[in-house]
């Protein structure tokens, strides 16, 4: 699995740098003190509700898989009638993932791919010739090439997919196929930069990609979305245990104060889905970190853990006091989506920053930053759902 890293905040432990910490003397008796009755105030306030937005950008643009959506058909061929790849130099890709710049001083170049029938193949071509294509040929056991092309692209025409709809004769077969990297006339030469990914499925427990989420440039990564408990990047489920968590702590002259916050997002025992919905827009907060482009995942099912911890010792004289319940008047460690009020002030985000696929908040109500008294702003604008 793909380990989402986690954003732990640096502002609150920057300041405490300042701060002095020391024991006078070892500590002869501690006494720790859970609270068990609910003495935390309710400093809930409602998160505000932003609009969803049609975005005219290419940086935004999420693809619905499910209208239909026909691949332009490709009808370019490159001459490979008299080659065998038993007796003809190919590049071989073995990983489902690759980005590789080659020159092509010769009519064309061959790299061979491994797919499975159910693999969802993506294909880009880049070049300073404009002329060059990449077409995707079926290899025979004995090293020829297939005589039509089953797909390919333009160089600097953006990426293209496997059309999901092909079927029969058309469809994917699992085995080795050919990146045919050339020419309709053979002629043309250049520098090129070929990416390719096959990581993803095209069914995952049953259920085809929806929407197609977000693709980098390169191809390195790819996010579709096929229900409230999949979204897949490079064949990992992000939903398998997302996690947000974050934790402070104050240092004074006889001890320290904490507060620790940390919420999972999982698929429920009796199939209650991870998540409510997702989304994709520009998110902002006055921490203050920002990213052009986010995945935001509502929560609807998960774990929430919320503590405060104040410690002191005064000439062996400690104390250690540890209170669980959240800004709601909750104990936890609880069950998220069960409490009496955890949808009632708002939406509940798991931020995960796509420029650098790490989680960079818990845009919630029963975050303390968003609370009465935390005093964190955020702004969220060209907010599209994804699923």
């Amino acid at each position: 699995m793909v380990k989402l890293k986690k954003f732990v905040s640096l502002l609150c432990t920057m300041v405490l740098l300042c701060s002095v910490f020391s024991f006078h003397t070892f500590a002869a008796t501690e006494e720790i003190i859970e609270t068990t009755e609910n003495e935390g105030v309710n400093t809930l306030q409602p998160l505000e509700e932003v609009a969803l937005h049609k975005v005219d950008s290419e940086e935004f643009e999420i693809v619905n898989l499910e209208d239909n959506v026909n691949v332009e058909t490709f009808e370019e061929e490159i001459d490979t009638s008299s080659i065998n790849l038993m007796s003809r130099d190919a590049w071989r890709i073995t990983q489902p993932i690759y980005v590789g710049n080659g020159t092509l001083d010769e009519s064309v170049d061959f790299y061979i791919v491994n797919v499975s029938k159910t693999s969802f193949p993506f294909l880009k071509l880049n070049s300073d010739n404009d002329n060059l294509m990449a077409a995707f040929y079926k290899l025979d056991p004995d090293g020829t090439i297939g005589k039509n092309a089953k797909w390919g692209v333009f160089a600097n025409k953006g990426y293209t997919f496997w059309d999901l709809n092909r079927k029969g004769e058309d469809a994917l077969e699992t085995g080795q196929y050919v990146i045919a990297i050339g020419s309709s006339t053979g002629n043309e030469r250049g520098d090129y930069t070929l990416m390719w990914n096959c990581s993803n499925e095209i069914s995952v427990n049953g259920e085809s990609p929806k929407t197609l989420i977000d693709v980098t440039s390169d191809l390195s990564r790819i996010i579709l979305f096929y229900d409230l408990n999949t979204i897949i990047c490079n064949g990992t489920n992000i939903l398998n245990k997302l996690v947000w968590e974050e934790h402070e702590t104050w240092y004074g002259t006889y001890g320290y104060s904490a507060r620790d916050m940390k919420i999972t997002a999982m698929k429920g025992d009796n199939g209650e889905p991870a998540a409510r919905g997702v989304y994709v827009g520009s998110f902002s907060s006055s921490a203050p970190y920002s990213t052009s482009k986010a995945l935001l995942v509502d929560v609807n099912h998960g774990v929430w853990t919320y503590a405060n911890s104040y410690y002191q010792n005064i000439g062996g004289d400690v104390k250690h006091i540890i209170d669980y319940f959240d800004v709601s008047g909750q104990k936890t460690p609880r069950t998220f989506g069960e409490g009496p009020v955890d949808f009632d002030y708002g939406r509940n985000y798991i931020v995960i920053d796509l420029n650098t696929f790490e989680v960079c908040e818990f845009l919630s109500p029963f975050n303390y930053h968003y609370t009465q008294n935390g005093g964190r702003t955020f702004t969220l604008s060209n907010l599209q759902q994804a699923g």
